[in-house]
């Protein structure tokens, strides 16, 4: 979805505003989207919820959006969304995204470029004020960041413990559209329902205490969306 990616400056972007997302062409070739689990319960009910290791080699959670590449099912020609289904917070952040560089962990908001104007007009999404202070705007933003980026990182360490636990294993998916085109969906992990069922009983009093339980539940369930793509 990030093409050209500019880090937000105090100075530089003082008289910046951001154009309004009207619609979500950018996502029509995001034939996935992470979540956190703090979206297990809404995105459980719309589409398969994956696990998967990233770039980094850290376990993340994925929803399936689609199963041709670089195709979006949930999203038209016109760029519209499937009504009533969930769209992501990774979907719902852009143009915004925090970065960091290599030599450091810090934490850097940056904007797709295209979406930055100049417009005295637009002063409801100007990222600073006339003192050059962060505008209610850009605050409202930060606070969705961060709590993305927090989620996110409870997220990984939630599926790093059930991977611990010996409980996921990798499997494969069958998405047939006809008896000509079918498509396999690889690469993925899941809960493994026969070994959750025979926990030690020590090992499901912390699951229980981790609130794992509703958070595993959430996504078997989710496993059944995978039929509505054929």
């Amino acid at each position: 979805m990030y093409n050209k990616l500019e880090p937000i400056n105090k100075i530089t972007d003082k008289e910046v505003s951001i154009k309004e997302i009207m619609d979500y062409s950018f996502a029509k070739e995001q034939m996935n989207s992470p979540i956190t689990i703090s979206e297990f319960y809404e995105a459980c009910k719309d589409y398969p919820i994956f696990f998967v290791k990233d770039a980094s080699n850290l376990w993340m959670a994925t929803v399936m959006l689609g199963y041709k590449e670089k195709e979006n099912t949930f999203v038209d020609e016109k760029g519209t969304w499937t009504k009533h289904k969930y769209i992501p917070a990774h979907i719902r952040r852009y143009p915004f995204i925090f970065v960091t560089d290599d030599k450091s962990s810090q934490l850097t908001l940056g904007v797709e470029k295209d979406y930055k104007i100049k417009t005295p007009k637009d002063g409801n999404r100007k990222l600073f004020d006339k003192d050059g202070n962060n505008s209610k705007f850009l605050n409202g933003i930060l606070r969705f960041l961060n709590q993305y980026h927090k989620d996110s990182l409870e997220t990984s360490s939630f599926i790093k413990q059930l991977a611990e636990w010996e409980l996921l294993e990798e499997k494969n998916a069958k998405v047939i559209v006809s008896k000509d085109e079918q498509y396999n969906i690889n690469g993925f992990y899941v809960v493994n329902e026969e070994k959750l069922k025979h926990l030690s009983k020590k090992r499901k009093e912390e699951l229980f205490n981790k609130n794992a339980i509703p958070l595993i539940t959430a996504h078997l369930i989710s496993l059944s969306n995978i039929k509505r793509f054929s």
